[in-house]
């Protein structure tokens, strides 16, 4: 899995996650920090 593919698979997994807005914040807030570096990592 490519940068661009774990982004994206990241991206919808975060978007689930915070449209069922239980108690995950501490994981949303790990898979944004992941998304981040990331995308840092690919501009780099």
């Amino acid at each position: 899995m490519n940068e661009t593919e774990k982004i994206k698979f990241l991206e919808a997994r975060l978007q689930v996650l915070t449209a069922n807005d239980k108690e995950n914040q501490g994981v949303c807030r790990r898979i944004q920090r992941e998304i981040r570096n990331l995308k840092k990592k690919q501009n780099l």
